[in-house]
C-alpha cells in the first residue's frame, strides 16, 4: 500500500513540476506517515523546488519528540524545505507568522484520519471547522 501511495504521490509532484517553478506540499503529522516520509526522502526529486508545510503541529519546542516538524525533518533530512510553525513565538504571533508563510494554494496534500475522526488537528465539532482563517488553534478532546 505504501509503495502505491508513494508512486502516486511522486507522480503528482512531477506533474505539478512540469508547470510550476515550485510545488507546495502539505504533510500530515503524527507517527503513521513517518515510514512514508522516509521512503519519499529516497526518491530522486528536485528537492530545491519543493516546499513542505505542516497541516498540524503541537505547540512544543521544535526539538521536542512531540514536534511534527522535528519528526518530519528527521525522516526527510536536510534537503527538504519544511516551512514550520515558530513555536518560540507566543501562540497568536506564531499563528500569524505561519499564515503569512503559507502559499495562496497547496498543490498536493497528504492527510490522515485519526481514530476519533480528526484530520489535520481538526476535531469533530471543533469551532475551527466553522471559521475561515488559514491557521487556527485546536485542543484535542483529551486536552492535548
Amino acid at each position: 500500500m505504501e509503495e502505491k501511495l508513494l508512486r502516486l504521490f511522486v507522480r503528482l509532484i512531477k506533474i505539478f513540476l512540469k508547470n510550476k517553478e515550485h510545488v507546495h506540499i502539505a504533510l500530515a503529522g503524527g507517527k503513521t506517515p513517518m515510514p512514508f516520509y522516509r521512503m519519499l526522502s529516497l526518491e530522486y526529486l528536485p528537492w530545491e523546488r519543493l516546499y513542505f508545510y505542516l497541516t498540524d503541529e503541537r505547540f512544543v519546542p521544535l526539538n521536542s519528540p512531540q514536534s511534527n516538524y522535528k519528526n518530519i525533518r528527521e525522516n526527510f533530512g536536510a534537503k527538504a524545505k519544511i516551512i514550520y510553525v515558530n513555536t518560540e513565538l507566543p501562540l497568536r504571533d506564531a499563528c500569524v507568522d505561519y499564515s503569512q508563510k503559507l502559499p495562496q494554494s497547496l498543490d498536493v496534500c497528504l492527510l490522515g484520519v485519526g481514530e476519533d475522526g480528526h484530520t489535520a488537528s481538526l476535531f469533530p465539532n471543533s469551532p475551527c471547522l466553522t471559521i475561515t482563517p488559514k491557521v487556527c488553534t485546536s485542543i484535542a478532546p483529551d486536552g492535548t
